[in-house]
C-alpha cells in the first residue's frame, strides 16, 4: 500500500521530491526496493510531527503530507491544493474536502466533517455532524499542505481543549489563530483506517 500511494505521490504536478517518513525499517526496505527515497524518523506522536522531523532535513518552500493509508489518493485535488499554496503565500496550511450527501458519512464519527467560511477557510473540523439539518456536506480529505516553516513550529503550538475532544490535531492550527484554507475536490479519497477497508479500496482501485 505504502508503495502504490507514493507512486501516485511521485506523479503530482507542482512536486519536486517525494519520500517516505517512517520509524519502521520494514517499510524503508520496501519503499527502497521500489525506487523511492525512505528517511527514518524515529518514533513520532502523529503524522504531522513525522512530517516535520523529514522536513527539519530538506530544503523546500511547501511541504505536501499525504498520509500512507490513502491509496486513493485524488490526484487532481492534490494538485490544485498545491497550485493555490505556491500562488498565495500568506496560506501558511492547506488541506483538501469533497462533497458528500451520504447520511451514513453525516453520522460517521470515522468521517471527518469541515464547515469553511465565505474565502473558503475553515471555521471548524468535526467528528459529529456539522453543519445541522438536512443537506450537503464536506467531507475532510486527510491530505495537508505546510509552508515549511509553520510546519517546524506546529509541534510546539499548545493543544487547545477543542483538539483533545475531537481527537483532530488540525484544530491546533485553529485554535491558535492560524487560517486553513480548504480546497474542494470531486474525487474522495478511501483511506484504510481498519482491516474491514482493505477489500473495499481493492474493489475500487480494481474499478478504476
Amino acid at each position: 500500500m505504502i508503495v502504490h500511494v507514493i507512486r501516485r505521490a511521485a506523479r503530482l504536478r507542482g512536486v519536486d521530491r517525494a519520500l517516505v517518513a517512517t520509524d519502521d525499517g520494514r517499510i524503508a526496505a520496501a519503499v527502497r526496493e521500489a525506487g523511492f527515497e525512505a528517511v527514518m524518523t524515529g518514533r513520532q506522536p502523529s503524522g504531522t510531527a513525522r512530517a516535520a522531523a523529514a522536513a527539519a532535513g530538506v530544503r523546500a518552500g511547501i511541504v505536501l503530507n499525504v498520509q500512507g493509508d490513502e491509496p486513493l489518493l485524488p490526484v487532481a485535488g492534490v494538485e490544485r491544493l498545491v497550485a493555490v499554496m505556491a500562488g498565495e503565500p500568506r496560506i501558511r496550511m492547506g488541506t483538501l474536502a469533497a462533497p458528500s450527501g451520504s447520511e451514513s458519512e453525516r453520522r460517521s464519527p470515522d468521517v471527518v466533517k469541515v464547515v469553511v467560511d465565505a474565502r473558503g477557510n475553515a471555521l471548524y473540523f468535526s467528528r459529529a455532524p456539522v453543519p445541522a439539518g438536512d443537506g450537503p456536506f464536506l467531507r475532510h480529505v486527510g491530505v495537508y499542505a505546510f509552508r515549511r516553516s509553520f510546519l517546524l513550529r506546529f509541534g510546539g503550538l499548545p493543544r487547545g481543549p477543542l483538539e483533545k475532544r475531537e481527537g483532530l490535531e488540525q484544530l491546533r492550527a485553529l485554535e491558535n489563530g492560524v487560517p486553513i484554507r480548504v480546497v474542494r475536490c470531486r474525487a474522495r479519497a478511501a483511506g484504510v483506517d481498519r482491516p474491514a477497508d482493505i477489500k473495499r479500496v481493492e474493489k475500487l482501485l480494481a474499478g478504476r
